[in-house]
């Protein structure tokens, strides 16, 4: 089992790595990349993951000559359980940085306030996460935010396709419900409320009837018994959780099956976590889960195999989302240097950014210049479904990028 301790562990021989003394001419032109991000609390592995992908893209880098005589540092800048003060400390460490060449990151924060104080530094920043709340904050003012371009595209998708999917397991007969009722839990943080009032409008707008609705506060929850048995008491045909922190949705995944109903579980994002699966073990098997901005599996995108692989060698284990993604972001801060030449001309390399059109490990990133959010759909990025099934995860969604069909649950057969 990976736990907190092994990735923090992970980290530091990745620091030693970071850390190791440059000859004097090549520590003259250092660009630092700053990896802004929650190394503590419940959300500590996406940022750890996320340095780590950053640190493994930045070394190659480094080993092949660096770009025309720059080499990278990444270093990580922690806002821990992502209060406002810890998030403006990380964000003031990154402005006194004098070799800052980019901020890459997962997510600074939940909410996204950090924005005005990253815009007032200029330099490119490149995240992958909570893209609601960063486009809230662009869209009225596109012009102020031009160093701040997101990988991930809009999460809309998130409040609207899961009643398409459930139908076409519905029609291929992987489910079979005696009636449309669900049960739906909302964490009460940014990311997770705009997913779980759109799915609730979305579920009604196709027919199915609620049996039970509850919001947990966004803090570390261990015992799940409470909500589970009044969810027992009137067993729905689809359970919907949309906590996003692994460690949680584990608990819960292991509690509800000490006593499965024959519900279709769905939770959201959490499942992709790796410390997910391995704190669930066959626990897991048959629940359902989506990304957008996701990679796309291995086995039909050969760029997600190459840094997996590459990945799974330095590191031991296989990354979520973020390990991938932050990787991306390094090699895309290396094209925008070798165009633009100067990584203090931050003007020029938030233009080169905003310019992106390129294929990646989650499918084609090109920026929509109204929001700084990546486009999603057709030709762009997909939302993708999934399913767990012995600790492998299963893309049953979109068809174009399906690696296997929709399975009924075993605690439902």
């Amino acid at each position: 089992m990976r736990s907190t301790i092994s990735l923090l562990t992970a980290t530091a021989m990745a620091f030693g790595v970071a850390l190791t003394p440059l000859p004097a001419s090549a520590q003259d032109k250092t660009v630092t990349l700053g990896v802004l991000g929650a190394f503590a609390g419940p959300f500590a592995a996406d940022a750890v993951e996320g340095y780590n992908g950053a640190l493994l893209a930045a070394n190659e880098i480094n080993a092949a000559g660096g770009i025309d005589g720059y080499t990278f540092k990444v270093e990580q800048f922690d806002t821990r359980e992502m209060t406002p003060d810890a998030v403006l400390a990380a964000v003031e460490r990154l402005k006194a940085t004098p070799d800052l060449g980019a901020i890459v990151t997962p997510f600074g924060s939940l909410s996204g306030f950090e924005m005005d104080y990253v815009a007032e530094i200029g330099v490119p920043y490149m995240v992958a996460a909570n893209s609601n709340q960063y486009r809230s904050i662009i869209q009225p003012d596109p012009d102020k935010f031009k160093n701040v371009w997101s990988l991930a595209p809009s999460y809309d998708a998130y409040q609207t396709e899961l009643p398409v999917v459930i139908d076409e397991m519905i029609a291929d007969g992987s489910f079979s419900p005696g009636d449309k009722t669900y049960a739906i839990i909302g964490s009460d943080n940014p990311y997770s409320m705009p997913i779980y009032e759109g799915l609730k409008k979305a579920m009604d707008a196709n027919g199915w009837q609620m049996t039970f609705d509850d919001v947990v506060p966004a803090v570390e929850i261990n015992d799940w018994r409470v909500i589970l048995n009044k969810i027992r008491a009137n067993p729905p045909a689809v359970i919907i959780n949309t906590e996003a922190s692994s460690s949680n949705a584990a608990s819960f995944m292991n509690q509800f099956m000490e006593e499965p109903t024959k519900s279709l579980l769905f939770i959201q994002y959490a499942p992709s976590v790796p410390e997910f699966v391995e704190l669930t073990r066959n626990n897991s098997t048959g629940v359902l889960y989506n990304m957008l901005g996701g990679p796309i599996s291995a086995a039909v995108w050969p760029r997600t195999q190459e840094i997996g692989d590459k990945y799974k060698a330095a590191y031991g284990y296989d990354s979520s989302i973020y390990g991938y993604i932050c990787y991306e972001m390094v090699y895309l801060y290396a094209d925008m240097l070798k165009k633009v030449g100067d990584p203090k001309d931050y003007e020029k390399m938030s233009a080169e950014l905003a310019a992106t059109d390129k294929e990646m490990v989650h499918g084609r990133v090109k920026f929509d210049p109204a929001t700084h959010l990546s486009l999603q759909g057709d030709g762009y990025l997909p939302i993708q479904f999934y399913q767990i099934w012995e600790g492998d995860r299963v893309t049953i969604y979109p068809k174009e990028y399906a690696t296997g069909k929709s399975q009924t649950p075993p605690w439902m057969q």
